[in-house]
C-alpha cells in the first residue's frame, strides 16, 4: 500500500524515519579504579557539605556541636545545589563533575545517549531503592558493587539500565 505521499499527494506529510543516532567512536570502557574513584570523589563531595547537618541530628547534642548550625544553613544548600548541577551534568553528558574529571561518562550499551528517566530511574533511583531493603538490601548492594569484575566490567545497576560507563 502506497503512502498518501507516494501517491503524489502535494499535502501529504513527510515520511519521518525514526533513527537512533550511534556514537560511531570506538567506546573504551572505563576502567574499575576510574569508575571507584569517580564515585568516591562524587560521594565525598557531597558528604562533606551535609555532615555539619548530620552531626546536628546526634541525640543527645553534645554542646560543642551547636556552634554548626550556622554552618550546616549554608553547607546543606550547597549540598542540594552540587547534587542538582550534578543531575544535570548527567542527563545532559552523561557525566557528573568527578566523572568528568576522571574522564568517563555513562552511555547505553549501543553508545546512544541515555534518557533522563533510565539513567535516573534504572541507574540509580531503583538500586538505592532496593538496596534501602531489610535484610536484602545490603546483599544486593554487595553484589551490585561486585558484579563490576566480569568481563564487561558493568555493575547491576548497568545491567538493570542498560548502560556501560565509557572513557570520555
Amino acid at each position: 500500500m502506497e503512502s498518501a505521499d507516494e501517491q503524489g499527494n502535494p499535502y501529504a506529510a513527510p515520511a519521518t524515519v525514526a533513527e537512533t543516532i550511534v556514537d560511531t567512536l570506538p567506546r573504551v570502557l572505563a576502567g574499575r579504579a576510574e569508575r571507584l574513584g569517580a564515585v568516591i570523589v562524587d560521594n565525598l563531595m557531597v558528604g562533606s557539605l551535609l555532615l555539619p547537618g548530620y552531626m546536628l541530628l546526634l541525640e543527645p547534642t553534645p554542646p560543642w556541636v551547636r556552634w554548626l548550625v550556622p554552618v550546616a544553613w549554608v553547607t546543606t544548600p550547597l549540598a542540594v545545589a552540587l547534587i542538582g548541577f550534578n543531575i544535570f551534568l548527567l542527563v545532559r553528558d552523561g557525566q557528573t563533575l568527578a566523572k568528568r574529571w576522571f574522564g568517563v561518562r555513562v552511555v547505553r550499551a549501543d553508545g546512544s545517549h541515555c534518557a533522563a528517566a533510565r539513567l535516573l530511574g534504572l541507574r540509580y533511583v531503583l538500586p538505592t531503592l532496593i538496596g534501602a531493603l531489610p535484610c536484602i538490601g545490603p546483599l544486593f548492594s554487595l553484589v551490585d558493587a561486585l558484579t563490576i569484575f566480569r568481563d564487561g566490567r558493568r555493575c547491576l545497576h548497568d545491567d538493570m539500565a542498560d548502560t556501560i560507563v565509557v572513557r570520555a
